[in-house]
């Protein structure tokens, strides 16, 4: 990768500070550093929005799938057993339905919009010891 593949040329134009100069414009460059994330460098199969804070897996309809299931049946819940629930056993079965629904949803975007790690791979020298050892036992 080249040296200046990590600076980004800008080039802007304004009044002179110094008023005793007669040009109206003056070209100023500026080389400013932009930062240079892994995932750009190193492009996989995963998409990422929000500047890299968000990835996700190119299965991303099994994503959409899960997410309408969950509010399906969690729609259908409250609008049909959660009224008879409420009024003849507990108020308190609503609030822990919604607790419940809230706790779900929010580890299932958690879980689906970030990174899980890459085992590293075993060095040569570390995969022929697990060799040496699996021929032992």
């Amino acid at each position: 990768m080249k040296k200046d593949s990590f600076y980004t040329e800008v080039s802007t134009t304004g009044l002179p500070k110094n008023g005793d100069r007669d040009d109206d414009n003056q070209e100023v460059q500026i080389k400013m550093a932009k930062s240079v994330r892994r995932w750009e460098v190193f492009p996989g199969k995963n998409k990422f929005y929000c500047n890299g804070r968000i990835m996700m897996a190119r299965q991303a309809g099994i994503f959409y799938l899960t997410c309408s299931l969950i509010v399906i049946t969690s729609g259908l819940f409250f609008a049909f057993d959660c009224v008879y629930l409420a009024q003849k056993v507990t108020p308190a079965i609503p609030a822990i339905g919604g607790a419940l629904f809230i706790f779900v949803m929010s580890t299932l975007l958690r879980t689906s919009f970030s990174d899980p790690g890459v085992i590293p791979r075993a060095s040569a020298e570390e995969a022929a010891e697990m060799e040496r050892q699996n021929e032992v036992a």
